[in-house]
């Protein structure tokens, strides 16, 4: 089995409806005693179903958590400034005392630009100003920017995140998504890490071996790219009883389904853990389990991949 397999858990993408704020930060709190690595957050401006301000939602976890890693997955950094997306994660990293981790895209849904007075056109180019912009203000004082899109001079952020002595930035991690070929080389040319989501075995290490062909290429031979990916998933006592649960979901979201069922992680949690070893003959060793649940069957899920899921792993790590 591979060794030190993280599980973490993703949020958002309430089709069925928003679990109250007293179950999110309970679940918050317990997902660490389970084991839990990290929480992750959905971003969606106009989303097809209710959807929660990812920087509101992170503090109200970082106030009532204490070793769980937190970040967006994916920040859509296009749609703000990124000098104020520094300041935010700044100050979120320094109210989580160093938890903080960031995962950026372009998104799928360009309403979501036309709604903030955000071209469309570019958006990959603006993407990289933006990274460029946040690791700057991250890492030095006195940061002066002439790009495309953004231009300032003499830009000064603190608290600045806590170093970080895991990446090659020494700064908080920016993770980049996506799934498109300019995706892939975002994360090549600039990515502390790669965040897949809907893919399968195969197609992510497809997507790997195309990222490490291209850092290479890139000149960041040697650089120390992460990856995980996002698992759409229903713990039940079956995977035909878990796909039954789903009719609901599965109406609701329409053609878009089939992909997410056929990707996902579906079943008991021995068939969870089967599937997540799929993936882990890839090299993959960190996944964000994400529930499709109803707002009253969100806990239940959360707790059943922590004790079942979560813990096992933490055990076959120490052990």
């Amino acid at each position: 089995m591979s060794h030190h397999i993280k599980i973490g858990i993703g949020f958002g993408h309430w089709r069925l409806g928003v679990p109250s704020a007293r179950t999110i930060v309970e679940v918050a709190q317990r997902a660490e005693d389970w084991g839990l690595d990290s929480f992750w957050l959905s971003d969606h401006l106009l989303a097809p179903s209710p959807e929660l301000d990812v920087i509101a939602v992170l503090a109200t976890i970082a106030a009532h958590t204490s070793s769980i890693k937190l970040g967006p997955s994916v920040l859509l950094l296009n749609l703000r400034h990124p000098v104020l997306m520094a300041k935010a994660f700044a100050t979120l990293d320094y109210l989580s005392r160093g938890r903080m981790v960031m995962a950026v895209g372009t998104g799928a849904s360009l309403e979501d630009y036309a709604a903030c007075g955000i071209p469309t056109e570019g958006r990959g180019r603006r993407l990289d100003e933006g990274i460029a912009i946040l690791r700057a203000l991250w890492r030095k004082p006195d940061v002066s920017f002439h790009g495309r899109y953004y231009n300032f001079d003499h830009v000064t952020i603190e608290p600045r995140p806590q170093p970080r002595p895991n990446n090659d930035s020494g700064t908080m991690d920016i993770w980049v998504g996506g799934r498109s070929e300019a995706a892939l080389k975002r994360v090549a040319r600039l990515g502390d890490g790669y965040f897949a989501s809907v893919l399968s075995p195969e197609e992510y290490a497809r997507n790997l071996a195309t990222i490490r062909r291209l850092a290479a290429e890139y000149g960041r031979a040697g650089a120390r790219i992460e990856s995980g990916i996002i698992l759409r998933c229903r713990l039940a006592s079956s995977a035909a009883k878990a796909r039954e649960e789903l009719q609901p979901y599965v109406e609701l979201v329409g053609a878009q389904a089939a992909q997410t069922m056929s990707r996902g992680a579906f079943g008991s949690p021995a068939e969870i853990r089967a599937r997540i070893e799929e993936y882990a003959q890839h090299g993959l060793d960190k996944f964000v389990l994400w529930p499709l649940a109803a707002p009253e069957e969100w806990a239940g899920q959360v707790e059943t991949i922590g004790r079942e899921i979560a813990s096992y792993y933490t055990r076959a790590a120490a052990a």
